[in-house]
């Protein structure tokens, strides 16, 4: 991707390469990429975003993490206290991740084809720098979008119906050493237990009561409006869409050597979403899809909306037995 804004059509020539980018819509979305190795100072009366000029990582060929920023036009945050956080990429720190110098990359608020090759950028400079490094515990998170007056419960619900039932596939779509991740953990509402007291014609529960239970890792005497919210801590967060009004997925891992795979991760997702907000367009059939498209596949045909699947016709307009 780092070379498509050099292209002609290059919008097109991406759709080639990430056949699910058909599909991909102008929502906002931002991202948290982990990590640990990352040298810096901190002085009193610094913010959890770390200014740049304490940052003392130096890539293979010497320069400062900073200026090679700078340098690739990544604008970064954090060198004046009176700046507005997360206006621009920022550096912060993170305690969660095993090794020394945790810390997470935060994108600004992005959107579009742009914004992933923004991301993509961002994740080819960290690698310059041989001593930012991940494992088992650095994540790959995305934030989406959504305005509360058009992303309301029903659509909430929705969205949660669909990670609840599918999550499996969801899970098999990452590494075997993240399954198990504290910081990504399954869902633990129990939607069968609704519907079964309930019935499926019932209107759609409020789930911020669903969500805020015991069951959930809800502790009664934390705030709803603390950011590191016990509830936090699934692979589907709604506990953000209250705090910040995104919707956030925490389930990847932050794999830098594998960006065309964090790419499909944020395409993914962000259908997921869509699907939650009533919009759940038909997918081309291809013979050989990859692993997401592939998921897409199966969450469809598991959903009965095998009739949102269009295969290809014969010559006399039939489709063609696959």
């Amino acid at each position: 991707m780092e070379d498509c804004a050099s292209l002609e059509n290059w919008e097109e020539r991406l759709k080639v390469r990430y056949p699910m980018l058909r599909y991909f819509m102008t929502r906002s979305f931002g991202v948290e990429i982990e990590f640990f190795g990352l040298k810096y100072s901190t002085s009193a009366g610094d913010r959890e975003v770390i200014p740049p000029y304490k940052i003392m990582n130096r890539s293979a060929e010497g320069m400062l993490l900073p200026r090679v920023f700078q340098e690739r036009g990544i604008v970064l945050n954090g060198f004046s206290p009176t700046e507005t956080p997360y206006d621009a990429w920022s550096f912060v720190l993170d305690d969660s991740i095993k090794g020394a110098g945790g810390a997470e990359l935060v994108s600004p608020i992005l959107s579009g084809v742009k914004g992933l090759a923004q991301i993509y950028q961002a994740i080819q400079l960290l690698r310059e720098f041989p001593e930012i490094l991940v494992n088992e515990t650095c994540g790959f998170h995305v934030h989406h979008g959504v305005d509360p007056e058009k992303f309301g419960n029903c659509e909430l619900f929705q969205l949660l119906r669909i990670v609840a039932i599918f999550e499996n596939y969801i899970y098999h779509l990452l590494p075997e050493d993240r399954r198990g991740a504290d910081t990504c953990r399954p869902l633990e509402i129990d939607l069968y237990e609704w519907f079964r007291r309930n019935g499926s014609k019932r209107e759609a529960p409020l789930v911020k009561n669903l969500w805020y239970t015991p069951e959930n890792r809800d502790d009664a005497k934390t705030s709803m409006q603390r950011r590191l919210h016990p509830t936090r801590y699934h692979g589907l967060n709604l506990h953000s869409y209250w705090y910040r009004g995104t919707v956030e997925f925490r389930y990847y891992p932050s794999v830098l050597d594998q960006p065309e795979e964090l790419m499909q991760w944020i395409i993914f997702t962000q259908f997921l979403v869509e699907w939650g907000a009533g919009r759940r367009p038909e997918l081309d059939y291809v013979s050989k899809p990859n692993k997401w498209l592939n998921t897409l596949y199966k969450i469809y045909l598991g959903a009965g909306m095998l009739d949102h699947i269009r295969f290809p016709r014969g010559p006399e307009g039939k489709k063609v037995d696959l």
